[in-house]
């Protein structure tokens, strides 16, 4: 069973997430246990305060390095401890597939206001990320993001047993991005289904989406090619 844990001040994001998609059923099946901190829990004072101004000066308040390890030693278990912030190495997924097959407990640290202090990170912090060249509010979402595509690689998580496997970056595509999909009407506003997923061949099915994905991946993500 995986073990995940959040540490945040907002600890209902992260609880309301879990009722939906691979994070319930992960939990129903009893391949996943999702825990969450509430970071105030281990303020000192009764503001329950867990941030203060840099030293230094500048904009912004900065997650006390105290708090924020105290929350992590709070853990039952010891966890290898994710952080995702700017300054972090871009996340794929290889690093999906690498963290779940570590079999180690995970926590994240769901950053807000100005960052962490740095001995924190330095001290405590296995593995940094970043999911892009952009900046949101807290890390909450990054963290829940990185969690989901952990929990969809679980055997028993997604409905096919293949569904993981075949997904754009999955292992059966080699770092490829999956064939365009189709569904019923067959002709939508004038638009047809490609014929030949309509034919029953599955060999020449197979063979178009093979050479549709390694098209779309050269016209949308060359860089996976370099």
């Amino acid at each position: 069973m995986l073990k995940l844990a959040f540490i945040s001040i907002h600890p209902e994001f992260i609880n309301a997430y879990r009722s939906f998609g691979v994070f319930s059923s992960a939990e129903k099946q009893s391949l996943a246990k999702i825990d969450t901190l509430n970071l105030r829990d281990f303020a000192e004072d009764r503001h329950r305060s867990v941030d203060d101004r840099p030293y230094g000066g500048g904009d912004g308040m900065i997650l006390r390095p105290d708090i924020l390890a105290r929350s992590v030693n709070s853990l039952p278990y010891k966890a290898r401890i994710i952080l995702t912030s700017p300054a972090g190495k871009a996340f794929t997924q290889e690093d999906a597939s690498r963290l779940l097959s570590l079999g180690q407990p995970l926590a994240f640290i769901c950053g807000r206001f100005g960052g962490c202090d740095q001995r924190f990170v330095d001290r405590y912090v296995d593995d940094e990320y970043s999911l892009g060249d952009f900046v949101i509010s807290g890390g909450e979402l990054p963290s829940l993001t990185i969690a989901d595509s952990i929990l969809r690689l679980i055997p028993g998580v997604l409905g096919h047993k293949e569904s993981a496997a075949n997904d754009s970056f999955g292992s059966a595509m080699e770092k490829k991005l999956e064939a365009p999909q189709f569904t019923r009407p067959t002709d939508f506003e004038g638009a047809q289904v490609p014929e030949v997923l309509r034919s029953g061949n599955h060999k020449e099915i197979e063979r178009w989406r093979a050479s549709q994905s390694l098209n779309l991946t050269k016209s949308r993500r060359p860089d996976l090619f370099s």
